[in-house]
């Protein structure tokens, strides 16, 4: 009777252990349900911020875009900005004020610069057939400093790739010339060029 019983007892245990533990499993199962719903929420939240920033980004580069728009934008203003300069250089005039403009003949680029006097660049770049836009003063200063304009020192010196297919328009005070390259190498423009400077002559 008592080992009947002991079975009993003990199969009843075993029934009772097997019931909490599989309610142990099913809530944990739950639990891990919940945490995995909770974690594909989160992602797919992610998710959907991402592909929405994504397609914003592409609407900046479509077409007539953000993106687009702001380069031709600003390619305008820096074009129209340069133009600006071009007409403020031209139209400022002083008249005693001394300037050098550069007139290249030819049909190619040529390359030219200016020096001061301990070797160092105040100008260097290709220059474009025909007259070019920058003033280079070797007597007093523009009125308004662009970036076409540049003062150089009165013993400044001059270099050309091709000097034969260059030439010096020159404003003095009172008059203009145009003279071509001499055939030797300027070391210094107000000697080689014959420049009338007032603050050196003393005339």
């Amino acid at each position: 009777m008592k080992f009947k019983i002991t079975i009993f007892v003990v199969s009843l245990v075993a029934i009772v252990l097997s019931i909490a533990t599989e309610i142990r499993v099913i809530e944990l199962r739950k639990d891990l349900q919940s945490q995995f719903n909770r974690l594909n929420s989160t992602v797919n939240e992610k998710l959907q911020a991402q592909e929405k920033e994504i397609l914003t980004l592409n609407k900046y580069f479509e077409p007539d875009g953000v993106v687009e728009k702001f380069i031709v934008s600003n390619n305008f203003l820096e074009k129209n900005l340069n133009d600006l300069d071009k007409i403020i250089t031209n139209l400022d005039e002083p008249s005693d004020a001394g300037y050098i403009q550069i007139y290249i003949i030819g049909s190619s680029d040529v390359w030219v610069a200016f020096r001061n006097s301990e070797g160092r660049y105040i100008f260097q770049g290709n220059l474009k057939p025909g007259l070019n836009p920058y003033k280079f003063y070797f007597f007093k200063e523009p009125s308004i400093e662009t970036q076409y304009t540049y003062t150089l020192p009165f013993n400044a010196s001059f270099k050309s790739g091709v000097p034969e297919n260059t030439f010096f328009l020159i404003k003095e005070p009172g008059q203009y010339r145009l003279i071509k390259h001499p055939n030797k190498d300027i070391s210094n423009i107000m000697i080689d060029l014959n420049l009338y400077i007032p603050t050196v002559t003393g005339k």
